[in-house]
């Protein structure tokens, strides 16, 4: 199982680290293991570099795609994938300021899915895995 966190870079990170993201990773990397005495500076920190992404437009988005598929369902701003013919359990958790998608495969469909426009950064910490979304083939 993999877990994928989906971050809106703000466009002056993206120039910044688009042609080496090790640093953007490295950066949300200590974000995400700062202790809770610290969550004021990993905020703050946080802020700095992401955007937030528009919760209901993409929730709908989502939705619309895959709707009439037997293998989806929707319940309140999580969707879930599970085609027992590709062998795929996929859970996309939709927040303002990421997503969080759980896996069984190292690409979830969901990954393909979302609109590669926006300066998405995916990071998966338990794997020391990162990359651009829009360089995702």
């Amino acid at each position: 199982m993999r877990t994928f966190y989906l971050f809106k870079i703000k466009t002056n990170y993206t120039i910044l680290t688009k042609n080496n993201p090790y640093n953007l990773y490295k950066t949300l990397e200590e974000i995400y293991h700062l202790k809770k005495d610290e969550i004021k500076i990993a905020y703050d920190l946080f802020s700095q570099i992401r955007d937030t992404f528009n919760k209901e437009l993409l929730d709908n988005n989502i939705y619309e795609y895959y709707k009439n598929r037997y293998t989806y369902t929707k319940i309140n701003n999580t969707h879930i994938i599970n085609d027992y013919y590709t062998e795929e359990k996929s859970k996309l958790v939709i927040n303002p300021s990421y997503l969080l998608i759980r896996s069984t495969k190292q690409i979830p469909t969901f990954l393909r899915t979302i609109t590669k426009k926006n300066n998405i950064f995916v990071c998966d910490f338990d794997n020391i895995d990162y990359f651009w979304l829009d360089e995702l083939n």
